[in-house]
């Protein structure tokens, strides 16, 4: 018995080993390093023509911006103690904010694109090792005014900066049309572009009306200095008392309101007092316009001639004090009408303060319009509308209403008048 366990226990031991199977480690992945370059040192490389790298060469540098945001797109920013690059990707993803990474340079073109410099036809896989992750680079404090073509791709912050009050109460970029937007950042003495993908993830937030800190990195286009944001966390401008320009603010409650437009300059943007004309998409507003049959002028919005993506642009009357019984009137009108295309809408809104145009609640009323079926140069009264019957149930308090013109070129053109806006 002795003998039998201890051949039993010798062949189950012998199965054992039989069965075992050795896995291959999958070999360490290695790319040569030769000689070895900081980043201002591969930007002197360029002399005017694009540079082919194809022997051992290497650059050691820090992810400072990436692609998680959707504002950049196969465009990684990279910086040393010496200099910063965007280097252009073959392939999306793989690198990340904070990777301290080798960047091995055999296949890549070292070259200029509108006059930024970039490092091409980078493969993640085959031109870079990660060292690190979670590597801090703190942004370099400058003016906006020191945002020049030696500044390209560096990480920085600025301070005392804002969005012009023409730009406050517009969104990043076009997210519905996921079209890109420039727009302005200033100290109120110098101006830079701050260029938004419409993929960004926060395209479609609106502009923060007060002053601060912006961080981002900086690109250039031909002579344009751009700052592309990393994350929109790091816009921090919310101190409306230190803007260097006010914010305009709405004239106090009228009991009514009469206008004819008669004041208005053809072809001029229209500005009248205590109206707010302004821009939610693009950058048409309304102007003023001329029929010439009975020389009478109106206020007309159109997207004709527009290189935006989107037009959306708002007339908004002051701001007026609700009575029971209150009532608007107008008349509209169409010119050049495109089939299809129903360019106008009327609403009002009892919370509107000039800075969240796309996030007050604006209630559509029930107006007849000058629609895709009208005829053109015809008027269309409105009728008059109860505005009791679209506020709040027992509402007492300051409301405006608002035009609302939405067009895009080429294809959606319709000129769109309004006239003789009566509220009381």
């Amino acid at each position: 018995m002795n003998l039998r366990t201890a051949v039993l226990t010798l062949a189950v031991a012998v199965l054992a080993v039989a069965c075992k199977k050795e896995f291959d480690s999958p070999p360490e992945r290695t790319l040569p390093v030769g000689a070895v370059l900081t980043v201002a040192e591969l930007r002197a490389l360029f002399t005017g023509t694009p540079v082919h790298f194809d022997t051992d060469r290497s650059v050691y540098a820090v992810v400072t911006a990436d692609e998680q945001n959707g504002n950049l797109y196969k465009n990684i920013y990279i910086q040393d103690h010496t200099g910063a690059i965007v280097m252009r990707l073959l392939n999306s993803g793989g690198l990340y904010q904070g990777d301290s990474i080798r960047i091995y340079l055999p296949g890549t073109v070292l070259g200029v694109y509108a006059g930024m410099m970039q490092l091409d036809s980078v493969d993640v896989d085959n031109n870079v090792v990660k060292q690190a992750t979670q590597v801090a680079k703190a942004p370099e404090l400058v003016t906006l005014a020191q945002i020049t073509p030696a500044m390209q791709g560096r990480l920085v912050r600025i301070d005392g900066v804002e969005f012009p009050v023409a730009e406050i109460g517009q969104t990043y970029a076009d997210a519905t049309n996921q079209s890109t937007i420039n727009r302005n950042l200033t100290d109120c003495s110098t101006s830079v572009l701050v260029r938004t993908s419409g993929y960004a993830n926060f395209a479609g937030q609106q502009l923060p009306s007060g002053n601060g800190s912006f961080v981002g990195v900086v690109g250039q286009f031909n002579s344009d200095m751009q700052l592309f944001i990393r994350n929109v966390n790091e816009v921090q401008l919310f101190s409306i008392e230190d803007r260097c320009e006010p914010l305009p603010t709405l004239c106090d409650p009228t009991a009514s309101v009469n206008e004819s437009f008669a004041t208005s300059v053809s072809n001029v943007n229209i500005n009248l007092e205590c109206w707010v004309n302004t821009p939610q998409a693009g950058d048409r507003v309304w102007r003023g316009y001329t029929i010439t049959a009975d020389n009478n002028m109106t206020a007309q919005a159109t997207a004709y001639g527009s290189s935006n993506g989107s037009d959306i642009a708002w007339m908004i009357t002051p701001v007026v004090n609700y009575v029971p019984g209150m009532a608007l009137t107008f008349r509209s009108q169409r010119g050049f009408g495109v089939a299809g295309h129903d360019a106008l809408a009327v609403f009002v809104s009892t919370d509107y303060n000039i800075f969240n145009l796309s996030s007050a609640n604006w209630t559509a009323l029930p107006a007849a319009l000058a629609n895709a079926s009208t005829p053109d140069q015809v008027w269309v009264t409105s009728g008059s509308v109860d505005l009791g019957a679209s506020l709040p149930a027992g509402y007492s308090g300051p409301f405006v209403i608002g035009f609302r013109y939405t067009g895009s070129a080429p294809s959606q053109t319709t000129n769109v008048r309004i006239d003789d806006v009566d509220i009381q």
